[in-house]
């Protein structure tokens, strides 16, 4: 039986365009966002005939990020999920290109995901996400166009999540005894 969380998340994936037999790449890091979409497409695969991939970039910039890794690997091959890992360089790619190591991390993944033949990519954005995009645009000044924040679509990539709550998410992790 699926629960409120599931149902918000499946009425997403079919709004967005996921049909059966969808392939569907799912960004994981590891934290309660990205774990707790997992299980909930792993929840829903057989009901919406979907082929699922996790994808997880290992930035090398944590001294825990191999452990990360593991953690997700593991994670995947309990719920039978095919797992794809990338490994980045992320510190020497900030001094390479002299940006920022969020923009270097961001870019890495960016570039990781991108090269993925899959129908679509789900990330986990999630509603805090959005007013937090919101604020920092205005704090920058970007004007009425930085009034946007994420968009729920771009392309093949999809953030069923984006309509759910922090709180949301964190309960149904805990609920469902999802370890992140």
């Amino acid at each position: 039986m699926q629960c409120a969380l599931e149902k918000q998340v499946k009425n997403s994936l079919e709004r967005l365009g996921v049909k059966p037999g969808s392939w569907v790449g799912i960004a994981v890091s590891g934290g309660v966002d990205s774990m707790t979409l997992l299980h909930c497409l792993c929840n829903l695969r057989a009901e919406m005939n979907l082929e699922i991939t996790a994808y997880h970039m290992e930035h090398g910039i944590r001294a825990e990020s191999e452990d990360d890794m593991r953690f997700v690997m593991a994670q995947c091959e309990k719920r039978g999920v095919r797992c794809v890992v990338e490994r980045a360089d992320v510190p020497q790619l900030t001094v390479e290109r002299r940006v920022s190591i969020e923009t270097a991390a961001r870019d890495a993944r960016y570039a990781f995901l991108d090269a993925q033949d899959v129908d679509f990519m789900a990330t986990a954005h999630q509603m805090d996400d959005v007013a937090e995009t919101v604020l920092l645009n205005l704090i920058r000044g970007s004007g009425l166009a930085g009034l946007t924040g994420i968009p729920e679509q771009r392309g093949k990539y999809i953030r069923p999540l984006l309509q759910v709550s922090r709180r949301e998410i964190e309960a149904y992790a805990r609920e469902n005894g999802i370890e992140h």
